[in-house]
């Protein structure tokens, strides 16, 4: 699956490619066919059903073909696939999101609530205490696909995952001493290691091709959900869990959410590609027919046969390490690990862990508040992303927001340079390029980063792809978590100089290198 514009091609759910114009089997028969007819024989026999179409070849048969075949219908999505998604995304993505965003606003709270019982708390125990979360993280990534996934599926790892979390809400909730929290703090990490290792892949299996984009980024939108909820329970002006005599209840929020998860999953389809590898062509198929339509279910099913095929005869599912040595997927794995420290380095978790506390260094009157209606916009724009997601171009997407995100650090580091020169107004300015940093981040990374991996890796590479990137995501999360706290403390006015710095990087690397999610870099493999 390569990350494409609105008229590219773009891999179907076995790692075949189709176009996202939406050809038909007949019209897909007919690409193939021009390709290895305008071949020389010795390389015909070298080419697989996962090489890359070119756009020409796409348009060419497509022309060609328009009178034999008319548009296909849109595609319905069925109530299952409906139910399914919006379960995991509760369940699931909306955790990851909450365990990300719970910890700003409650820092004064739960800081003040143990020094009013005599004990300690200080900056360096509360930045190790929210970056635990990125430990965490990095224990789900791994543990989500490759030990319990590849052994129990995609549905049962996000039911079992539900685990972790009830541990982890008693030990924050109920902590005598910081580090109990700390320690609460890594289980919510391997909670959302996992959501993000699994959510996306499930998602990826399940869906139909002309919108495996959009539901890709359903994963993003309830982890933007998930932060502005727990923004909103924890705002002390709003008077909801935001106090001294409420604030264990936000780590109850969770387990509510999970046990839905618990109850109705159990009833929606797994993966049809796992069933298939696990339990063969019929239990796949009876997946395909609930998730999908009777009509689709055979030419999804051979998409999946095609792949499963090709993999066990071509290599079988293979570790990190030969993923790693395997030059076939090399091109590929540099994409979805690239986009990974991009997601991270942006800035955008110094954002989401301590917008309140950069936002009182700003003089904003109620940073809490602020923080909160951050969050808001966040699930307005990141809305608009998933509607874009399937029409934009995943490398036009990274460009503009790199720009954007640039240009958003360059204002916020402004207003703290001039509001130290007496300069009126700087407090508002400091909250609209905070704002300008989540728009921007909301089109790009933060939609692009959760699924490509797994749309541009073949099934037989999935699980480790997965796992590597995802830990490389959550090696960059913990560093920037921990890190920035202590920066901000000591390089005020100038931190987000920092970022400023890497997301100009990230531009240059995007536009110049053309090594980005773009459908080109994958058809010169």
């Amino acid at each position: 699956m390569s990350l494409t514009s609105s008229h590219s091609p773009k891999l179907s759910l076995s790692g075949s490619y189709t176009s996202s114009l939406r050809l038909t089997k007949s019209e897909a028969q007919n690409i193939r066919h021009v390709r290895h007819s305008s071949l020389p024989k010795g390389l015909i026999n070298s080419l697989n059903e996962t090489t890359p179409l070119k756009v020409s070849e796409v348009n060419n048969v497509k022309e060609g073909s328009a009178e034999e075949t008319g548009p296909d219908e849109p595609h319905e999505l069925s109530l299952t696939l409906i139910t399914t998604i919006l379960v995991v995304t509760i369940g699931s993505s909306l955790q990851f999101g909450y365990g990300t965003g719970v910890m700003n606003n409650s820092q004064d709270i739960i800081m003040e609530y143990f020094h009013n019982q005599g004990k300690e708390y200080t900056v360096v125990q509360w930045s190790t205490t929210v970056s635990c979360y990125g430990i965490g993280g990095l224990m789900g990534s791994l543990l989500g696909p490759k030990v319990i996934g590849s052994r129990c599926g995609r549905r049962a790892t996000l039911i079992v995952n539900n685990i972790f979390l009830v541990i982890s809400s008693i030990l924050i909730s109920f902590a005598p001493q910081w580090w109990y929290q700390a320690i609460g703090r890594i289980f919510v990490g391997i909670v959302a290691g996992i959501a993000t290792a699994v959510v996306p892949t499930y998602f990826s299996e399940i869906s139909p091709i002309e919108i495996r984009g959009a539901i890709g980024t359903m994963h993003q939108l309830g982890i933007t959900v998930g932060i502005l909820v727990s923004q909103v329970l924890s705002t002390p002006s709003l008077h909801l869990l935001g106090s001294q005599d409420c604030w264990k209840w936000l780590f109850a929020v969770p387990v509510v959410c999970g046990m839905l998860e618990v109850i109705v999953l159990p009833f929606c389809p797994e993966s049809p590609s796992y069933l298939y590898t696990t339990q063969g062509k019929a239990a796949a198929r009876r997946a395909l027919v609930r998730l999908q339509s009777e009509g689709v279910a055979d030419e999804y099913l051979g998409y999946i046969q095609e792949e499963t095929q090709s993999s066990t005869h071509d290599k079988g599912n293979i570790s990190i390490i030969d993923l790693a040595r395997d030059r076939t997927l090399r091109k590929q794995l540099i994409v979805g690990i690239t986009v990974q420290l991009m997601m991270q380095f942006s800035g955008i978790d110094a954002v989401f862990y301590y917008s309140t506390s950069v936002f009182k260094q700003a003089g904003v009157s109620d940073p809490a508040l602020a923080t909160t209606c951050l969050g808001i916009i966040n699930v307005i724009v990141t809305i608009f992303a998933v509607r874009s997601m399937d029409s934009a171009g995943r490398k036009t997407l990274l460009t503009y927001s790199w720009y954007g995100m640039s240009t958003s650090f360059v204002l916020l580091t402004g207003s703290f340079i001039l509001k130290d020169h007496g300069v009126p107004y700087m407090d508002q300015l400091s909250v609209l390029a905070t704002t300008g940093v989540i728009i921007f981040f909301a089109f790009g990374p933060g939609c692009v980063a959760w699924f490509i991996i797994a749309e541009i890796i073949p099934l037989y590479a999935r699980d480790s792809a997965m796992a590597l990137g995802i830990f490389v995501n959550w090696v960059a999360n913990w560093l920037v978590a921990f890190s920035f706290p202590i920066l901000m403390k000591h390089t005020q006015p100038y931190t987000f100089l920092i970022f400023v710095c890497t997301t100009t990087y990230f531009l240059y690397f995007t536009w110049q290198r053309n090594s980005m999610p773009c459908h080109s870099m994958i058809a010169r493999k």
